[in-house]
């Protein structure tokens, strides 16, 4: 495997909580994602718009979890993870939107 470019964080203490509070199983595939993000984050992910432009999400759809990230200070180096979500009556894009705007201030 190639050298980590990225430094992956939480950016806040809520995104690791949800982290934590994943399954066995489940943590494994996210921890993969990460690793995915450390190697590659520029070049993978969809990137989002509207309140979350700047961001990108990561898909794990066996479980239906997202992982909502952003690429810090346009530089490629650390990227933050707002929100481990599920994708769960629309909150899938409510609780990250809500924490990058109460981030960014």
């Amino acid at each position: 495997m190639s050298a980590e470019r990225f430094k992956v964080v939480f950016a806040c203490l809520a995104a690791e909580k949800e982290y934590r509070s994943l399954d066995g199983s489940t943590r494994v595939m996210v921890d993969k994602g990460l690793l995915r993000l450390a190697q590659r984050a520029d070049e993978i992910g969809k990137a989002l718009s509207g309140a979350l432009a700047g961001c990108k999400e990561l898909r794990f759809r066996a479980d239906g979890i997202r992982v909502i990230y952003r690429i810090v200070d346009g530089r490629v180096e650390v990227v933050q993870v707002l929100a481990i979500v599920s994708r769960d009556k629309g909150r899938v894009f409510d609780i990250p939107s809500k924490r990058n705007s109460e981030i960014d201030r």
